[in-house]
Protein backbone atom coordinates (compact mmCIF):
# COMPACT_ATOMS: atom_id res chain seq x y z
CA UNK A 1 0.00 0.00 0.00
CA UNK A 2 1.40 3.33 -1.09
CA UNK A 3 0.52 6.61 0.52
CA UNK A 4 1.18 9.67 -1.26
CA UNK A 5 1.25 13.31 0.49
CA UNK A 6 1.56 16.23 -1.52
CA UNK A 7 2.90 19.31 0.40
CA UNK A 8 1.95 22.80 -0.68
CA UNK A 9 3.19 25.92 1.23
CA UNK A 10 1.64 29.19 1.95
CA UNK A 11 2.82 30.36 -1.31
CA UNK A 12 0.60 27.58 -3.32
CA UNK A 13 -2.60 28.92 -1.47
CA UNK A 14 -1.77 32.15 -3.50
CA UNK A 15 -1.42 30.57 -6.66
CA UNK A 16 2.13 29.83 -6.28
CA UNK A 17 2.41 25.89 -5.78
CA UNK A 18 5.97 24.72 -4.57
CA UNK A 19 5.43 21.15 -6.68
CA UNK A 20 7.34 19.90 -3.92
CA UNK A 21 6.02 15.91 -3.35
CA UNK A 22 6.99 13.90 -0.19
CA UNK A 23 8.39 10.45 -1.22
CA UNK A 24 6.31 7.35 -1.31
CA UNK A 25 6.11 5.43 1.99
CA UNK A 26 6.05 1.61 1.55
CA UNK A 27 4.87 0.22 4.97
CA UNK A 28 7.01 -2.48 5.55
CA UNK A 29 4.99 -6.46 4.65
CA UNK A 30 6.02 -9.88 5.69
CA UNK A 31 4.81 -12.43 3.33
CA UNK A 32 5.08 -15.06 6.00
CA UNK A 33 4.97 -17.64 3.28
CA UNK A 34 7.96 -20.34 3.99
CA UNK A 35 7.74 -24.49 5.11
CA UNK A 36 7.97 -22.97 8.79
CA UNK A 37 5.15 -20.87 9.65
CA UNK A 38 3.86 -20.03 12.98
CA UNK A 39 0.76 -19.73 14.90
CA UNK A 40 0.65 -15.91 14.09
CA UNK A 41 0.15 -13.36 16.90
CA UNK A 42 -3.37 -11.62 16.69
CA UNK A 43 -1.72 -8.40 17.88
CA UNK A 44 -3.20 -5.28 16.95
CA UNK A 45 -2.49 -3.63 14.07
CA UNK A 46 -3.38 0.45 13.84
CA UNK A 47 -2.75 0.62 10.30
CA UNK A 48 -5.06 -1.42 9.56
CA UNK A 49 -7.67 -0.62 12.41
CA UNK A 50 -7.67 2.71 10.51
CA UNK A 51 -7.69 0.94 7.24
CA UNK A 52 -10.52 -0.88 7.93
CA UNK A 53 -12.39 1.70 10.43
CA UNK A 54 -11.97 4.18 7.32
CA UNK A 55 -13.74 1.73 4.97
CA UNK A 56 -16.32 0.53 7.39
CA UNK A 57 -17.34 4.32 8.53
CA UNK A 58 -19.96 3.77 11.05
CA UNK A 59 -19.99 -0.02 11.53
CA UNK A 60 -17.20 -0.40 13.67
CA UNK A 61 -19.05 -3.11 15.11
CA UNK A 62 -18.58 -4.90 12.00
CA UNK A 63 -14.95 -5.19 12.76
CA UNK A 64 -15.83 -7.16 16.28
CA UNK A 65 -18.04 -9.70 14.89
CA UNK A 66 -16.96 -13.03 15.02
CA UNK A 67 -15.45 -15.16 12.34
CA UNK A 68 -17.80 -17.74 13.18
CA UNK A 69 -20.17 -15.41 10.95
CA UNK A 70 -18.42 -15.35 8.32
CA UNK A 71 -15.94 -18.03 7.45
CA UNK A 72 -16.74 -21.13 4.80
CA UNK A 73 -17.89 -24.40 6.97
CA UNK A 74 -18.30 -26.75 3.81
CA UNK A 75 -14.34 -27.18 2.96
CA UNK A 76 -12.29 -29.26 0.11
CA UNK A 77 -9.43 -30.78 2.25
CA UNK A 78 -6.90 -33.73 1.29
CA UNK A 79 -5.60 -36.01 3.37
CA UNK A 80 -2.14 -36.01 4.64
CA UNK A 81 -1.13 -39.21 3.17
CA UNK A 82 -3.47 -38.79 -0.02
CA UNK A 83 -0.92 -39.53 -3.80
CA UNK A 84 0.36 -36.40 -5.13
CA UNK A 85 -1.50 -37.30 -8.41
CA UNK A 86 -4.95 -36.95 -6.00
CA UNK A 87 -3.76 -33.84 -4.96
CA UNK A 88 -2.88 -32.39 -8.53
CA UNK A 89 -6.50 -34.11 -9.51
CA UNK A 90 -8.30 -31.72 -7.00
CA UNK A 91 -6.80 -28.51 -8.13
CA UNK A 92 -7.27 -29.37 -11.62
CA UNK A 93 -11.16 -29.44 -11.30
CA UNK A 94 -11.16 -27.11 -8.62
CA UNK A 95 -11.07 -23.01 -8.64
CA UNK A 96 -8.61 -23.67 -5.46
CA UNK A 97 -6.02 -20.95 -4.95
CA UNK A 98 -5.16 -23.45 -1.43
CA UNK A 99 -6.03 -26.27 -0.23
CA UNK A 100 -5.73 -27.49 3.51
CA UNK A 101 -4.58 -30.68 4.52
CA UNK A 102 -5.42 -32.12 7.29
CA UNK A 103 -4.68 -36.05 9.29
CA UNK A 104 -7.04 -38.72 10.37
CA UNK A 105 -8.78 -36.56 13.02
CA UNK A 106 -9.44 -33.68 10.95
CA UNK A 107 -6.35 -31.38 12.14
CA UNK A 108 -4.98 -29.19 10.15
CA UNK A 109 -1.46 -30.35 8.90
CA UNK A 110 -0.44 -27.92 6.13
CA UNK A 111 -1.55 -26.23 2.88
CA UNK A 112 -0.77 -26.65 -0.25
CA UNK A 113 -1.42 -23.56 -2.89
CA UNK A 114 -1.11 -23.54 -6.81
CA UNK A 115 2.59 -22.17 -6.10
CA UNK A 116 4.05 -25.01 -5.07
CA UNK A 117 1.89 -27.24 -7.34
CA UNK A 118 3.47 -25.18 -10.22
CA UNK A 119 7.35 -25.38 -8.38
CA UNK A 120 6.68 -29.45 -8.39
CA UNK A 121 4.79 -29.37 -12.23
CA UNK A 122 7.33 -27.11 -13.74
CA UNK A 123 11.03 -28.25 -11.75
CA UNK A 124 12.14 -28.68 -14.89
CA UNK A 125 11.82 -24.85 -16.24
CA UNK A 126 13.13 -23.72 -13.10
CA UNK A 127 16.32 -22.02 -13.07
CA UNK A 128 19.50 -23.88 -10.60
CA UNK A 129 19.50 -20.69 -9.15
CA UNK A 130 16.57 -20.97 -7.62
CA UNK A 131 17.42 -24.45 -6.26
CA UNK A 132 15.96 -25.42 -2.68
CA UNK A 133 15.87 -28.12 -0.22
CA UNK A 134 12.75 -27.62 -0.09
CA UNK A 135 12.31 -27.37 -3.38
CA UNK A 136 14.44 -30.47 -4.00
CA UNK A 137 12.17 -32.57 -1.43
CA UNK A 138 9.42 -31.48 -2.76
CA UNK A 139 10.05 -32.75 -6.56
CA UNK A 140 10.44 -35.95 -4.71
CA UNK A 141 7.49 -36.20 -2.90
CA UNK A 142 4.89 -38.58 -3.23
CA UNK A 143 2.00 -37.62 -1.06
CA UNK A 144 0.48 -34.67 0.18
CA UNK A 145 2.07 -34.59 3.29
CA UNK A 146 5.67 -34.52 1.64
CA UNK A 147 5.05 -30.94 -0.61
CA UNK A 148 3.03 -29.64 1.95
CA UNK A 149 3.37 -25.91 3.86
CA UNK A 150 3.66 -26.99 7.72
CA UNK A 151 2.63 -25.19 10.29
CA UNK A 152 0.45 -22.88 8.44
CA UNK A 153 -0.64 -19.39 10.58
CA UNK A 154 -4.13 -19.92 11.86
CA UNK A 155 -6.96 -17.94 13.78
CA UNK A 156 -9.54 -18.85 16.35
CA UNK A 157 -12.87 -19.23 15.57
CA UNK A 158 -14.14 -16.82 17.95
CA UNK A 159 -11.69 -14.39 17.14
CA UNK A 160 -13.10 -11.14 15.49
CA UNK A 161 -13.08 -9.86 11.67
CA UNK A 162 -10.47 -7.20 13.01
CA UNK A 163 -8.27 -10.32 13.93
CA UNK A 164 -8.33 -11.60 10.45
CA UNK A 165 -7.82 -8.33 8.47
CA UNK A 166 -4.81 -7.77 10.75
CA UNK A 167 -3.21 -11.23 9.98
CA UNK A 168 -4.00 -10.70 5.74
CA UNK A 169 -2.69 -7.51 5.57
CA UNK A 170 0.49 -8.15 7.47
CA UNK A 171 1.09 -11.54 6.20
CA UNK A 172 -0.49 -10.89 2.84
CA UNK A 173 -2.48 -13.87 3.18
CA UNK A 174 -5.76 -14.35 0.83
CA UNK A 175 -7.16 -17.09 3.22
CA UNK A 176 -6.86 -18.35 6.64
CA UNK A 177 -7.65 -21.47 8.21
CA UNK A 178 -9.89 -21.36 11.43
CA UNK A 179 -9.59 -24.10 14.30
CA UNK A 180 -11.33 -24.83 16.75
CA UNK A 181 -10.24 -27.27 19.66
CA UNK A 182 -7.44 -27.94 17.66
CA UNK A 183 -9.57 -29.20 14.66
CA UNK A 184 -10.21 -27.22 11.02
CA UNK A 185 -13.62 -26.03 10.98
CA UNK A 186 -13.67 -23.54 8.60
CA UNK A 187 -12.18 -21.17 6.17
CA UNK A 188 -12.02 -17.03 6.10
CA UNK A 189 -10.90 -15.11 2.92
CA UNK A 190 -10.70 -11.61 2.40
CA UNK A 191 -13.88 -12.10 -0.18
CA UNK A 192 -15.83 -12.52 3.00
CA UNK A 193 -14.89 -9.62 4.62
CA UNK A 194 -14.99 -7.08 1.85
CA UNK A 195 -19.03 -8.95 1.55
CA UNK A 196 -19.54 -7.79 4.96
CA UNK A 197 -18.62 -4.43 4.89
CA UNK A 198 -20.23 -3.59 1.50
CA UNK A 199 -23.34 -5.41 2.64
CA UNK A 200 -23.33 -3.24 5.59
CA UNK A 201 -21.88 -0.08 4.33
CA UNK A 202 -25.18 -0.02 1.71
CA UNK A 203 -27.79 -1.09 4.34
CA UNK A 204 -26.32 1.76 6.29
CA UNK A 205 -26.39 3.92 3.04
CA UNK A 206 -30.31 3.46 3.12
CA UNK A 207 -31.02 4.05 6.41
CA UNK A 208 -29.30 7.18 6.16
CA UNK A 209 -31.39 8.41 3.70
CA UNK A 210 -34.54 7.00 4.62
CA UNK A 211 -34.13 9.20 8.14
CA UNK A 212 -33.46 12.05 6.46
CA UNK A 213 -36.47 12.13 4.01
CA UNK A 214 -38.34 11.36 7.61
CA UNK A 215 -36.83 14.38 9.03
CA UNK A 216 -37.09 16.64 5.42
CA UNK A 217 -41.15 15.78 5.76
CA UNK A 218 -41.22 16.65 9.05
Amino acid sequence: MFILAKNFTQEAAQGRASGKEVDNIESEKNSGKGDKLSEAPQESSTSSEAFFESIVKGSKGCLWMTIEELMTRDLVTVDENAPIEEVFSIFAKNPYHTLPVVNKKGELTGLIDLDIILEVLLLCLMPRAKYTPITARRSLGENAKEIMITHPVTISVKSTLKDASDLMMKYRFDHICVNEDGKLVGIISKRDLVKEICRRRKKEGAEEEKEYWKKENL
